[in-house]
């Protein structure tokens, strides 16, 4: 019986054994698969990090530089600059689509590899520069700005990771030097640094619609040829010239030599970008004897019946003032003009007196800063102690220095029946034209007298030579002795100027032609007066561009502007001024 019962307990005991192992078993397979899962889970997940990374920086970060970085050297493609464009339309700047190299720097393998098969390429950078911009620590950095194709192709061919192209823009300037100073120029960033370009920055970069500007580039042309020929013939240091509108105040022409390239901003030396016409200040000299004659006239001080002794030289301090082959006499008041007296023009001075002076020339604009669309503008330099002496002295054009683009818009207004233009850079719509909303500087009489007595000097005057082409050209010359360390007669270094317009009989347009320190030639027998130099330039200049402008030559060059006190004589050769 106990054997009997012992069989099934044994059994038994075997079939749990074998269901511990079986249970233990399963256990083991489940903890392997537990441990296999997080093994897994654990290995997805670096999977996606690490491609989360690679996609950031291969294809993210590479296509949005600027969200690669906050550093000034990220980049961020503006939509281009407007073009600008001159009064009939022609693209004086604009943009050229180009390609820049760029890295990032966090995915470069060898640096100084790539360094040294880019130096190859980029000599102009250097291995150095490129080797410590790859080896930064930036998602995005510059290695070359605006390469020509032929590089994109030979970079892109290198198949360097983390060396890229990207598409850019370039500011180009098709006609070069030729509108330099009045367009300025734009870093390589396409900001503007200079000129319209710097004036008309913000509207530049925000509006599609080109900058109209006054500028004729063909009259802009005709000017800087001839301008550049003076300089160079007469081996001045330097020139500049300018073309007004007298009814709309449009600058026409604008010219500053030395000139500069503005497609190479970091090219040009500091010289050539000086603007001589809105920046520079100087001494105009007898040209400002216009004002000093107008001046009389409105102060009734002096008439066409006027006479003053030219006899004797006039005693400044210790300064002796004389007229240059002077007459030696009595002189009318057309004569102390057109013989450009400044024994004359003291005594006239002296008569109307400091404070009318001032009064005028302050009414004129004299004092005033003079604003146009660039940014380089000077401001005149007036004495802070206006003496007796100071009166004398500007009477003739010294003590008082302006900008030229301030001498030619008080000129306009003086011989535009006294209505000042106000100068402007920007084309203006024909409704524009005679505006006349400020008060008249003078009276049309005072005008109309100033610019006959301009006539004949460049008739029989020393500003005879700006009439080559009887187009009735008026006009008045001016030399001033440039004061070296403060004495006028240490060297002599001149400026010479001519202002002037035409035709006579309608006044439209008014130019100025300053040289800096012209010498003299054998053409101009051994004389450096404005009358040999800046006269005949200014006269060069009207033959070309008048037929441009709509101005016919007269059928016939007789006219009236005979005056009392004037007898037509032949003009001394050499001249004062």
């Amino acid at each position: 019986m106990k054997q009997f019962m012992k069989r099934p307990l044994i059994r038994l005991a075997k079939h749990l054994s074998r269901w511990q192992d079986v249970i233990q078993q399963h256990s083991l397979l489940e903890m392997a698969r537990q441990r296999l899962a997080f093994a897994s889970g654990l290995l997805l997940i670096g999977f996606l990090v690490i491609a989360g990374r690679l996609i950031d920086v291969m294809v993210i970060r590479s296509h949005t530089p600027q969200q690669a970085c906050g550093e000034a050297d990220c980049y961020q493609l503006e939509i281009p600059r407007g073009d600008i464009v001159d009064r009939n339309g022609e693209v004086l700047a604009t943009h050229l689509v180009t390609a820049s190299v760029y890295a990032n720097p966090k995915v470069i393998l060898d640096p100084r590899e790539a360094a040294l098969r880019l130096s190859k390429l980029l000599p102009h950078v250097g291995y150095d520069v490129l080797l410590q911009r790859l080896t930064s620590q930036k998602g995005f950095i510059w290695l070359a700005r605006h390469i020509p194709p032929k590089l994109q192709h030979a970079i892109t061919h290198l198949g360097i990771p983390g060396i890229y192209l990207r598409k850019d823009y370039r500011r180009v300037y098709p006609y070069g030097p030729l509108v330099s100073h009045v367009l300025g120029y734009c870093g390589i960033d396409n900001n503007g640094l200079s000129g319209v370009e710097k004036f008309f920055d913000i509207k530049l970069q925000n509006e599609k619609t080109p900058l109209k500007l006054s500028i004729d580039v063909r009259v802009q042309h005709i000017i800087h040829d001839e301008l550049t020929k003076a300089v160079a013939e007469f081996k001045a240091q330097g020139g500049n010239a300018m073309v007004m509108d007298l009814k709309t105040g449009e600058i026409l022409a604008m010219v500053s030599l030395p000139d500069f390239d503005p497609n190479l901003p970091n090219q040009n030396q500091p010289k050539a970008t000086f603007n001589r016409n809105t920046l520079g200040v100087y001494e105009p000299g007898s040209i400002f004897k216009i004002l000093n004659i107008a001046i009389a006239l409105e102060s009734e001080t002096a008439s066409l019946n006027s006479a003053y002794d030219a006899t004797n030289c006039v005693k400044i301090g210790r300064f002796t003032v004389t007229d240059f082959r002077g007459k030696n006499r009595v002189l009318s008041l057309a004569e102390a003009f057109i013989y450009s007296s400044n024994i004359a023009a003291i005594k006239m001075a002296q008569q109307f007196g400091t404070q009318t002076q001032k009064f005028y020339l302050n009414k004129f604009g004299i004092f005033n800063t003079l604003k146009v669309e660039v940014p380089e503008i000077g401001q005149a330099l007036v004495p802070t102690n206006w003496s007796q002496a100071t009166t004398m002295t500007v009477s003739y054009g010294y003590g008082v220095s302006v900008t030229p683009l301030q001498a030619l818009t008080t000129i306009a207004g003086v011989i535009n029946n006294g209505y000042r233009p106000q100068p402007t850079l920007i084309f203006q719509d024909k409704s524009f034209e005679n505006p006349n909303s400020s008060p008249p500087i003078v009276s049309e009489k005072t005008s109309k007298l100033i610019r006959r007595f301009m006539r004949i000097n460049s008739k029989e005057g020393p500003g005879r030579r700006t009439e080559q082409g009887k187009f009735k050209v008026f006009a008045k010359t001016g030399t001033a002795y440039q004061a070296k360390h403060g004495n006028y007669g240490a060297v002599k270094s001149r400026t010479n100027s001519c202002v002037g317009g035409f035709p006579y009989d309608n006044p439209r347009y008014v130019f100025l032609v300053v040289l800096d320190d012209p010498q003299p030639t054998s053409s101009t027998y051994g004389f450096a007066a404005a009358g040999w130099n800046a006269a005949p330039t200014a006269g060069k200049m009207v033959v070309r561009m008048a037929p441009i402008l709509g101005v016919q030559p007269a059928d016939s060059d007789e006219e009236d502007v005979t005056t009392p006190g004037w007898t037509s004589v032949k003009y001394t050769k050499g001249g004062n001024d």
